[in-house]
């Protein structure tokens, strides 16, 4: 599994101090893992491959481009097989955006609520590991938060993921491609607010057409997006045919 979530602080210096502030941040291929010590958990480890350096803040807006036809959090499970995902998709054209809406500081997340599907999970990093793979949440009940990418709340996509299944049984997002637009999402925060996000839309798309710009571009709001697996789960593979990805914006705070 894998996620992606950057930060930028809004400061006093105005729009334009605050766009060139914001962080270059990585651009993460995943890639299905090989390792089977995750198998059933509907979720894979995803190789990632860092495109730029990871600062303070994004100046596009934006996570940075990914491609997870395979391997995002929860839409894979493991394979013994080997990796089945595409390579690294080409990263969107950065460009500057005036902030439309409210944006919040930098303030790392340390909690998810989802109330209509009665999720309520705690958020770890996920940073890369010596082998460039995307690290996964060790459980079917933690949310991970690419550091990677802006913190909930900051301008630019926060990526959250977590697995779908978990030991063959349902995990933290099972029912996340349930969710209907305006439902509300919730993000706890190290700074003791919360940001309150609104769903938009939610999409399942195969794994071999992921819709990376849309998921990680450049938008000009704070937006979240929830990612995990779905589809059919394909037994001899072991991994699910799909990914699912829940697409928010944030409309207050408290």
């Amino acid at each position: 599994m894998a996620a992606a979530v950057a930060a930028l602080t809004l400061g006093g210096g105005g729009l334009v101090a605050y766009g060139l502030s914001q962080q270059e941040t990585r651009d993460p291929a995943w890639v299905a893992s090989s390792d089977g010590s995750h198998e059933g958990h509907g979720m894979s480890s995803s190789a990632v491959e860092p495109s730029g350096s990871s600062t303070s803040g994004s100046s596009s807006g934006s996570a940075g481009s990914a491609d997870p036809h395979a391997g995002h959090m929860g839409m894979g499970g493991s394979s013994s097989s080997g990796s089945s995902s595409p390579t690294a998709a080409k990263k969107p054209a950065a460009r500057y955006v005036r902030p439309s809406g409210e944006t919040l500081a930098r303030s790392q997340p340390t909690k998810v609520r989802i109330p209509s599907l009665d999720v309520s999970s705690t958020i770890g990093e996920l940073g890369l590991q010596q082998d460039k793979r995307m690290e996964v949440p060790q459980d079917g009940t933690s949310t991970g938060w690419y550091t990677g990418s802006p913190t909930p709340g900051e301008l630019g996509p926060s990526v959250l993921a977590a697995h779908v299944t978990w030991d063959k049984k349902p995990a933290v997002f099972f029912d996340l491609g349930a969710m209907k637009k305006g439902q509300k999402i919730e993000v706890d925060r190290k700074d003791g607010t919360t940001a309150i996000f609104s769903v938009e839309d939610v999409g399942q798309y195969p794994k071999s057409d992921f819709p990376t710009d849309d998921v990680y571009g450049t938008v000009d709001h704070a937006a979240l997006r929830l990612i995990t697996c779905g589809g059919f789960f394909d037994g001899e593979t072991g991994h699910h045919v799909d990914n699912v990805v829940v697409y928010a914006k944030l409309v207050g705070s408290r």
